[in-house]
């Protein structure tokens, strides 16, 4: 605006002197009364000055003001948007705190009202299995093994649903955590509880992360635990866990092996809780496993996701966006 002032004046003033010399210079007059009008024209340049940069700082003024105006309207509304937002906030995390109250309280409901009638099922029916097999037709020792699988199945399910309300809920304690290390000891149990099946396992060395030791190990259970459970059918089972350097140059880690794998039309089914890709009595399980590493990862702030081909096997990759301790190298 200060520049646009100027070039106006500055037109002003140019024009104003070479229309009023050519004025004068055509009348003619003599040099007493030319003087005179000289003198007149300075003063009127003068006042016509004034009168001009007065219009246009009045002008410019006011458009300042309303500047300043409309600026100050705008800290207005946001201050009171910010207001607004921080009760929303704070409402919300009353929200939050007491729904999280009423998911322990359903967890504990869980845990001492239904497990204790389940482990009676379980246990009778195992006496009866035991101490009157003799008395009863092959037929009905068929229905008693399927009332304490049954019961078994439903403990497990019960015990998967509690550890995913804690994960939900729990602290985290944030430190270095060598990855490699927690995949091996998850392997390790793994291949104690099923010693029978013999699988090639390749895991990178190296791998830190910062992140929950206990519920990385938990996320890392259900990956392995996945994988070990699909390649059961696999004539040399293997199974890669590795990192990988994303597009934007962060880690991204895998869990990758050769089994069944999946269609990958129905991977939006994966980390919803009870939807399974394979039947019960093909590949046991309980629905929850991959929707807990799932759970896992995002209390960490990355993501997971999977690629897949039918009896080519699947591979999990995630990321784990808590800073990270020193480069992961395959």
């Amino acid at each position: 605006m200060p520049r646009t002032i100027a070039l106006i004046y500055l037109a002003a003033g140019i024009l104003w002197i070479f229309v009023t010399d050519r004025w004068l210079a055509w009348l003619d007059l003599d040099p007493e009364t030319l003087q005179l009008l000289h003198t007149s024209k300075g003063w009127l340049a003068i006042l016509g000055s004034a009168v001009l940069l007065y219009i246009l700082l009045r002008r410019h003024k006011r458009r300042d003001d309303a500047a300043v105006s409309a600026l100050l309207e705008s800290q207005r509304e946001v201050q009171q948007m910010n207001a607004e937002l921080e009760k929303r906030v704070v409402e919300r995390t009353r929200q939050l705190q007491a729904a999280n109250r009423e998911l322990e309280s359903f967890a504990y409901a869980v845990s001492h009202d239904l497990r204790a009638p389940l482990r009676s099922l379980s246990g009778f029916s195992q006496i009866l299995q035991e101490t009157a097999a003799e008395q009863l037709d092959e037929k009905s020792l068929h229905y008693l093994r399927r009332i304490h699988d049954a019961s078994q199945r439903m403990s497990s399910l019960i015990e998967a649903l509690l550890g995913l309300s804690r994960i939900s809920t729990a602290e985290l304690a944030i430190r270095p955590v060598n990855l490699t290390q927690v995949c091996m000891d998850a392997a390790a149990a793994l291949r104690q509880k099923h010693p029978d099946h013999n699988v090639q396992l390749d895991i990178a060395p190296n791998m830190h992360v910062e992140g929950d030791a206990r519920l990385l190990r938990i996320a890392m259970d259900c990956l392995l635990a996945n994988a070990w459970k699909f390649t059961i059918k696999a004539e040399h089972p293997s199974v890669t866990v590795g990192v990988q350097t994303g597009v934007t140059g962060g880690h991204i880690y895998f869990v990758r092996d050769n089994g069944v794998g999946f269609d990958m039309a129905y991977a939006n089914k994966l980390f919803v809780p009870f939807q399974r890709l394979h039947p019960d009595a093909e590949f046991q399980g309980s629905g929850i496993g991959l929707v807990t590493a799932q759970r896992v990862i995002a209390r960490h702030g990355g993501r997971i996701w999977a690629e897949a081909q039918v009896n080519e096997g699947a591979t999990f990759y995630f990321t784990i966006n808590a800073p990270l301790g020193s480069p992961a190298t395959p």
